[in-house]
């Protein structure tokens, strides 16, 4: 029995039934990410734990390819910020979106893609996770330019100069990047070239599902905090009102980056991971991108969180789902 449980757990089936467990967890008991964050920063402690293990996993000499790789490249960074952001704007010219959500559905369109997730979901799907964690490394580093000059130029009106904005936010979250994700990369990276590869196999299987408790735990606390914040009958109602659009938006986003995962591309472990790369927006990136750009305006931060938090969870739903589909499809014979 514990090895069947072992087996489904980091397959689509599990993981989607541990990401509705911690929706529960958080409805049911939001008060626990208020505790456990005030003994210690522990989803910095969570982020940092599953970027040691993806640096365990890391082939440096995977990701140096995707500078000589131009067209996939171009394509990538492409549909991660210019296609969603089109689309958005194209259902504000048409009057689709309510008008009191449109500056948080563009927060959400311009967002990097999320490196854990994406990473994760690729290496399980039997994808190239070397290929998707350079991407989506990139990504994050460009969005410390690209989030701030597209919000000023199609969010709300702002007097603060871009100029400042860009040094504001990439003070803020340059640091987080080196510390939270590159730093911890590079020391579980060192770290595989030190120590034996004796029962390597075994140990990665074991770090591959505290990937996924760290990514359980991280959706927790961000679910959590929404919900103390907003109230539950204020969060619940912004979830039912919020959900058709956002699913609208899920599916064009989805359908939009397999479409991508197609150009200048026929190795399908390398179309997995350029899907993973082109379909996911951050969390981890715009609730602190979001703190930086919209600094004391709560009406307008709750605005752009609520569709964050809710679309962060349904692209996990939707890429777990997809993870065994992905998977069968690359070793299929062609």
């Amino acid at each position: 029995l514990k090895q069947s449980i072992m087996r489904v757990f980091p397959n689509g089936s599990g993981l989607l039934l541990g990401l509705f467990l911690t929706f529960a967890a958080a409805w049911v008991w939001p008060n626990g990410a208020l505790l456990a964050e005030s003994l210690f920063s522990v989803s910095d402690i969570a982020v940092v734990v599953i970027f040691l293990i993806q640096g365990w996993n890391l082939r440096a000499k995977r990701i140096s390819l995707i500078w000589k790789d131009y067209p996939n490249l171009l394509v990538i960074q492409g549909f991660i910020f210019w296609v969603p952001l089109f689309f958005v704007l194209f259902l504000e010219e048409i009057n689709f979106l309510p008008a009191q959500w449109i500056d948080g559905f563009i927060f959400l369109a311009i967002l990097p893609t999320t490196i854990s997730s994406c990473v994760v979901y690729t290496s399980i799907a039997g994808g190239d996770s070397d290929f998707a964690l350079g991407h989506a490394t990139l990504s994050n580093l460009l969005a410390v330019i690209w989030v701030p000059f597209v919000w000023l130029t199609f969010g709300i009106d702002s007097e603060v100069r871009i100029q400042d904005q860009w040094v504001s936010t990439g003070r803020q979250v340059f640091p987080q990047i080196f510390l939270l994700v590159l730093f911890p990369c590079f020391v579980g990276w060192i770290a595989r070239k030190v120590f034996s590869k004796s029962g390597e196999n075994k140990f990665d299987h074991y770090l591959k599902k505290s990937t996924f408790l760290c990514i359980l735990f991280l959706a927790y606390l961000a679910l959590s905090k929404s919900i103390l914040r907003s109230g539950e009958v204020n969060f619940f109602n912004s979830l039912i009102f919020l959900l058709p659009y956002l699913l609208v938006f899920l599916v064009f986003h989805l359908l939009v980056s397999w479409l991508g995962t197609l150009i200048f591309s026929s190795n399908r472990s390398i179309q997995v991971a350029k899907f993973y790369c082109m379909s996911q927006k951050s969390l981890a990136m715009g609730l602190p991108l979001a703190g930086v750009l919209i600094v004391g305006e709560s009406d307008l931060g709750s605005r752009i969180v609520c569709p964050l938090i809710l679309y962060h969870f349904l692209q996990l739903l939707a890429g777990a789902c997809l993870i065994s589909r992905l998977k069968e499809w690359i070793t299929r014979t062609c």
